[in-house]
């Protein structure tokens, strides 16, 4: 598990989309993932981390900037899977109050698809 994988499949809900990330999420894979975050045009996109083991802080800043991106064009998104350890870098890097996230991929695209289907 060397290096990010990154596969994006179409979620059980209409208009979601799904990103499952799996190995270490850092600098060498955040160009795959800003392009593959970008490219759909799905009102709700949920990146699955479950099987992320650490990520760094250009990781994490590709993250921060699909937040900012789904803010500017009035899409939802959520992070679910989250391990302990990427929980703490959330915290340290003081964004754990701002970042979306869920348990599972269930809840997120309930919650998602509720608020989006709400406005």
């Amino acid at each position: 598990m060397d290096e990010l994988k990154i596969a994006s499949t179409p979620g059980t809900r209409d208009g979601v989309r799904i990103i499952r990330l799996t190995g270490p999420f850092v600098l060498q894979g955040v160009f795959e993932f800003q392009s593959v975050s970008r490219a759909g045009n799905e009102p709700v996109t949920i990146v699955d981390l479950t099987d992320v083991p650490f990520m760094d802080s250009a990781a994490l800043g590709a993250v921060m900037g699909l937040h900012v991106s789904c803010q500017r064009q009035q899409r939802k998104y959520g992070l679910v899977g989250a391990s302990s350890r990427l929980r703490t870098l959330f915290e340290v890097a003081g964004v754990v109050a701002i970042l979306v996230t869920f348990r599972t991929i269930e809840e997120a695209e309930e919650k998602l698809t509720a608020s989006a289907t709400a406005k």
